[in-house]
């Protein structure tokens, strides 16, 4: 087996990892927008709103890393620091707890950067 093609099946399964993982994300956001707390009835303060708004920005992201690998994972790991900065922001300190969401969004977008680079590398120089 040649290296190319070693390196390209290491990318096709970092691909579809990544791929399986962000629609496991998908779903999992579907499910909290179709499903609300039923016992939340105030209304969401804008700093929530924000943060939300760049975690639905992230989840765009990781859709969009199915057909543009690059741009798509640089937009979801891009959403993920908007949220962390809008929660840090409009709460006046930083939540450690906020690294196991920010961790499951962005490491799929950190794998389709990854496989946007190795698969740049395997065409050669342009």
């Amino acid at each position: 087996m040649s290296g190319s093609s070693v390196n390209s099946r290491m990318v096709t399964i970092l691909r579809w990892f990544a791929r399986i993982w962000s629609g496991l994300v998908f779903v999992v956001a579907l499910l909290i927008m179709v499903a609300p707390d039923p016992y939340v009835v105030e209304p969401v303060p804008l700093g929530d709103r924000i943060q939300l708004g760049f975690y639905g920005l992230a989840i765009l992201g990781l859709l969009s890393a199915w057909r543009w690998e690059g741009l798509g994972g640089a937009v979801a790991i891009a959403g993920v620091a908007g949220s962390s900065a809008a929660f840090a922001i409009f709460r006046g300190y930083w939540f450690p707890g906020l690294l196991i969401p920010a961790f499951l969004i962005a490491l799929p977008g950190a794998l389709f950067l990854v496989c946007w680079r190795l698969s740049r590398g395997m065409r050669g120089p342009a």
